[in-house]
This record gives C-alpha cells, structure tokens and sequence, in this order.
C-alpha cells in the first residue's frame, strides 16, 4: 500500500483538529459550567432541560403573582378593620341616641358624629393602595368607585357582575381573586328590618327611560306599614273615558282597600302622592306640553327593598336623630327608626365580618402556595441541575486528558512531516 507525502500531512492534520476541537469543547463546558452546550450533545437531556426550564419559568410567575395579591389583600384587610371599627361605633351611637333620657340637641350631636362617620367610611371606599388604583373599585381601578351626587347621595360605579375583581394564578389550576367589589363590601347589604320599601316602574311602562321621571316612597303611617312589612303591591293606570284613573292591587290583581274598607284609587294627579298601606309613593313627571303622564295600563310596583346600602343606613338614622321627638308619635318613629338602623348595621357588619374571612382564607391560601411554589422551584432546579449541569472533576481530568493527546498529534505532525526524500538531498 502506498501512502503519498499528503495523505501523511492530511492524516496528522486532521489528528490536531480533532484534538483541538474536543479540548475546545471542553474548555467550553468548564467556562460555562453546562454539559449540553447543544441539542446534539444530548437529545433526550435538551429536551428535558426545555421543559424544566418551562416549569420553572412558569412557578416564577405564579410566585410573582402572589407577590402581587399579599399586600393588596392585606391592604384591604386592614380597611375592613377600619370600616367595622366605624360601624361599631355607629352601632353604639345609635343605642345610646335611642335613650330617652337624650333631648334634641344630644340627638343632633349623636348625628353629627354619625354624618362625619359616614364621610370617614366614604373615604374607605374611596381608598387607594401603593399603586395608586382605587382598592374597591374592582377591575375599573383608576376610576374613584363612590361618588356624591347633587343631594348628598351616594353611587357605586365601580366593576359589578361577573369578571368584576382581578383574578391571578397561583397554580396551574387554582385562581385567586386579589380584591372585592364596593358593591359588594358596602352597597349590596341584606336589607334585614323588612320595613324598607321602594317603587319602580314595571317593565313595559310607557315612562320607562323618559328623563325626568322619578318615583319616591315614604311611610305615611308607620303601624300600617309594619302591618304590611314584605308585602309587595302594583299601582295600575286605566283610561276611564278620557279621564287617567288609578287605583293599588295586590300581586294577584285584588284591588286593595284603605283602613275604613272603601277601595283605594281615584283619579290621578300627576305629581301628587298616593297613600296606601301605610306607604306614600309620588310619582314625579316633567312638566310638558302636552303634559308627560302614564299610559292606560301602565304600572308602578311597591315592594320591599332586599338590599340596602352602608351609606343609606347611616343617612336615614342621622336623619331621624335629627328630627325632634317630642310627643309619642315622632318616639315611636324614633324606636322604629333605630330597631331598623341595628338591624341593617347588624347585617352591614355581618357583611364585613364575611369579607374579612374570605380575604383572610385567601392570604393562607397565598402563604401556603408560595411555601409550596418555593419547594417546587427548588425540586425543579435541582432535578435540572441533575441534567445539564457539568460534573467538573470528570470535565478537568477529560481537558488535561485532550490536552496530552493534542500534544502528542502535534508532535508526531512535526515527526512526519520531516520524513521527505528532500531532507535527504
């Protein structure tokens, strides 16, 4: 077999490469301190490595999630100590306005505490966190969710419904909410004293959407309408000959009748009240030409009011401290005004209490999970470690190893390459 001058020079050439190329690789993996430097170095270990790296990347995220939820649940917490602080307090005023041995002026005092109350649980709603957004706001948090209209009433516009509160994932199949509603905390409130009462247009009422239009309800006479506490009754409108009469049925279309036994109805004028079972319902229309009025089967319900706000609370109960009770009728408005006011601060503060609980269930759950989350990340970690990290003591006895042989395929290269007939000459 004949070898030629080249393939000789070709050979030791290719020897060196070799040789320099593994030591290069190694020395590679030595300054890097990974095994897999490509996919080719280890198929089944890059691709384990891809999805180690996916989990971990994916339990940082839900670990920054809870980052996220922790103070604001516990901000929120601390205002609902706050809120129930000032309920309280509400609570034991009201008691204390109900003695008899309170004149007028200390009943007006005992409201004046109870209006600044209001404005300071006000300013809870209206509270902001670190971030700047409204904490009770719900998803619409950089819009102030209370506002005062014109006559001192309070609005939620704030997120309702479904989809209301910002949710966040703390596992792969578990989701918390990082906040509530003001609707909710402070609106949506179990009316409980059942005297409360309130009037709307029924559905399909000409009025319905016409500006200007406003119902109001009253209590005429207030041991009527104990008497009729929870019952819910429809005003009906008939066209009799040109003439716009009205008359009041109960839910089963019997005509109701006043205390003397004659039936209540007559013909209707607008912007007049109509009394019934103890309650006074206006119906207020814009004055127009041709005068705004009801259509002929038109309808009006009265029924209890189911919820009832903090703020409503708070302003009926100051607004009968305020009043003078000064013979046994406005005392007996009195008593039924503050047995209506604990019930409904009762219930508000049951509401509080409720929330409380499920914001404090929720940072145990965030606790838990961020113990777990930091378990895992450490699992993850190792195992993947385990897979593409270098074992240095075997990586520097390989390197010294390439290096000897790289030594010797650079020595027997300037062995061979002198064994040439013209060295000779």
């Amino acid at each position: 077999m004949r070898i030629s001058t080249s393939q000789i020079f070709q050979s030791g050439l290719s020897a060196m490469q070799g040789a320099q190329s593994k030591l290069n690789k190694t020395g590679l993996q030595l300054a890097t301190g990974r095994r897999i430097l490509t996919p080719a170095d280890d198929p089944g270990g890059a691709t384990q490595s891809v999805q180690f790296k996916a989990a971990i990347k994916t339990t940082e995220q839900y670990q920054r999630n809870t980052d996220y939820a922790k103070p604001k649940l516990e901000y929120e917490e601390s205002q609902l100590v706050a809120l129930g602080n000032a309920m309280q307090r509400v609570r034991e005023l009201v008691v204390a306005g109900n003695n008899d041995t309170y004149n007028p002026e200390n009943r007006k005092i005992i409201a004046s505490e109870i209006r600044q109350l209001r404005e300071d649980i006000l300013d809870l709603g209206n509270s902001e966190d670190a971030n700047g957004e409204y904490l009770f706001a719900g998803t619409r948090s950089q819009r102030q969710p209370f506002v005062v209209g014109d006559e001192g009433q309070i609005t939620y516009v704030g997120a309702e419904g479904p989809g209301s509160v910002r949710e966040v994932d703390i596992t792969s199949n578990r989701r918390i909410a990082t906040g509530d509603t003001g609707a909710h905390v402070f609106m949506n409130i179990p009316e409980r004293s059942g005297l409360l009462t309130e009037s709307v247009l029924a559905p399909g009422n000409s009025l319905n959407g016409t500006p200007g239009v406003e119902l109001k309800t009253e209590v005429a006479d207030l041991q009527r309408s104990l008497n009729s506490a929870g019952q819910t009754f429809r005003i009906r409108f008939e066209d009799d000959g040109g003439t716009l009469m009205y008359k009041v049925l109960d839910l089963d279309g019997n005509s109701v009748k006043d205390q003397n036994g004659a039936l209540i109805g007559g013909p209707y004028v607008a912007n007049q009240p109509i009394d019934f079972a103890g309650r006074r319902v206006t119906l207020t229309v814009p004055n127009t030409t041709p005068p705004t009025e009801p259509a002929d089967g038109d309808e009006i319900y009265s029924r209890p009011i189911t919820q009832v706000s903090i703020f409503k609370t708070l302003d009926d109960i100051a607004t009968a401290f305020e009043t003078p009770a000064t013979d046994d009728t406005t005392r007996e408005s009195l008593s039924q005004a503050t047995s209506m006011a604990l019930r409904n601060l009762d219930s508000g503060l049951d509401r509080i209490n409720e929330v409380r609980t499920s914001v404090g269930l929720r940072l145990d759950t965030v606790d838990t999970q961020t113990e777990l989350n930091d378990e895992r990340l450490v699992d993850l970690n190792s195992t993947l470690s385990d897979i593409q990290d270098l074992d240095y003591a075997e990586a520097i006895s390989r390197f010294q190893l390439q290096q000897t042989v790289l030594q010797a395929a650079q020595q027997t290269y300037t062995q061979t390459s002198r064994l040439s007939l013209f060295d000779f000459l």
